[in-house]
């Protein structure tokens, strides 16, 4: 079997590699919430991004956030704990209705690994943590969060049935550590205090009972390094799909969590106590799709390979190749032929993706 070590060290050594990863090239994010305000985040050394702050070195990566309310209110910031040499990528925001707590993740280059950080906004206030890798120097990649929502009930001092609304952030990610697998966080945040420090974390192969030494040869890196997550359907599940390097088999599972949460006031209430931890099973696999293309790991975002996930449980994975979206779904046993859709002036590259996602959601 072909140890881990050895991809370890050349997963190193090619970030190390990578031209401009330190002071990578600024970027931008929006998001707009139902109440109008527009909350903009920009990453890039502070000179670039014009930030006026005599406490940043103007040659330091900084994540700068900025707000805007229907009344014309402005605000801006730089994120705490984000003032650093260390560059700062892949931007993404997502925002809590419930909770009204602003969600941003991001990747973070540090030396020669990487680490996926959430930063949380809740009543004007920043916090953000990293995700700690399993053992030792890690790679991390790809990160993908959403927010979903879940009812429970628990017993109140005179136990009477009360129902809830969790808000539940999730996050998955690969990783290249001691073993090369999928990642997965979880944090609830209308009970944690917005503290991204309580995020959970998990191996996924672990939570099936697996896991283990990684085996890659033969196996291209767009079979593994972008593992994905969505709704399930109209359900408060969540859909996680991965590749399993360990069983050499691709997988969708389901993740929930418990409904009944006891009563929180009893000691040693164990479904209380065990309210977080995911339920997770495993609803369709197949072998590692290794059809799917070598990518550099900087490659472009439209180059990535992406899931959908139908209503059978069927993934279809679909990249972009040249002026092709290619893509491939998950039968009974094995993959379809890979098909593809010629991008030109009557389909573009957007079209062609909403074509490609929607024809996976409806099977």
């Amino acid at each position: 079997m072909q140890r881990h070590g050895l991809r370890l060290l050349f997963l190193v050594a090619a970030i190390a590699a990578v031209p401009g990863l330190c002071a990578a090239a600024p970027e931008e994010q929006s998001l707009l919430t139902a109440d109008g305000s527009l909350h903009v985040v920009r990453s890039g050394r502070a000179v670039d991004l014009g930030v006026q702050d005599a406490a940043v070195s103007p040659e330091h990566n900084v994540i700068e956030w900025t707000s805007r309310a229907q009344d014309g209110t402005l605000l801006t910031a730089i994120v705490p704990g984000t003032d650093s040499q260390t560059g700062k990528r892949g931007l993404q925001l997502a925002f809590d209705e419930q909770t009204q707590a602003l969600l941003l993740l991001w990747t973070e280059d540090i030396s020669a690994y990487s680490q996926i950080r959430v930063g949380v906004l809740y009543n004007g206030t920043w916090t953000n943590t990293g995700l700690l890798p399993n053992q030792g120097l890690s790679a991390a990649y790809n990160p993908q969060m959403l927010v979903t929502h879940k009812t429970a009930t628990y017993l109140d001092e005179h136990d009477n049935v009360v129902t809830k609304t969790n808000s539940i952030l999730s996050v998955v990610w690969w990783e290249d550590a001691q073993y090369g697998q999928a990642r997965y966080a979880t944090l609830f945040l209308d009970e944690d205090g917005f503290d991204p420090a309580n995020l959970a974390i998990y191996d996924l192969p672990v939570l099936l009972g697996g896991g283990g030494e990684t085996l890659y040869r033969g196996v291209p890196s767009g079979a593994y390094l972008f593992p994905s997550l969505q709704n399930d359907g109209l359900s408060d599940a969540i859909l996680a799909s991965f590749a399993d390097l360990h069983d050499q088999r691709q997988k969708v599972v389901r993740i929930t969590f418990p409904s009944d949460q006891g009563k929180p006031s009893e000691t040693g209430n164990l479904k209380w106590e065990r309210r977080h931890i995911p339920i997770v099973g495993v609803m369709t696999q197949g072998p590692v799709a290794r059809m799917t293309p070598i990518l550099a790991l900087n490659a472009a975002p439209e180059l990535w390979v992406k899931t959908s996930i139908g209503a059978g449980y069927r993934p279809t994975l679909y990249w972009r190749d040249g002026n092709t979206l290619k893509y491939t779904r998950l039968g009974d046993h094995d993959w379809s032929a890979v098909r593809s859709v010629s991008i030109d002036d009557s389909m573009p590259y957007e079209k062609a993706l909403s074509l490609v996602a929607g024809m996976a959601q409806r099977n």
